[in-house]
């Protein structure tokens, strides 16, 4: 399965100016032949263990939101209200 990791744009809560910790994450399940199209929010995001804070590059002031495409299998970690996706070692940088 194809995933896309990106930054919640509805995360912001403008009426107190605070991010919303729970949906911070969107991962989106890209639909393909024999799936739909899935998208979920959460606290944290796992790349084979790792945070995806270590490896996702923030965007700057005034560019486009940065997403990353990874390719493998996503669990849900509940006790962390993480989502972890497992790709053996592949992942490309969008």
């Amino acid at each position: 399965m194809k995933y896309i990791v990106r930054i919640n744009p509805k995360a912001y809560n403008v009426l107190l100016k605070r991010i919303i910790p729970a949906i911070i994450w969107e991962v989106e399940q890209v639909k393909t032949r024999d799936s739909e199209k899935v998208i979920w929010h959460c606290s944290n995001v796992k790349i084979d263990g790792v945070p995806i804070t270590k490896i996702f590059p923030l965007p700057k002031k005034g560019e486009p939101p940065t997403q990353m495409e990874f390719a493998g299998v996503c669990i849900r970690d509940g006790y962390e209200d993480a989502i972890q996706i497992l790709t053996k070692g592949r992942h490309e940088v969008e």
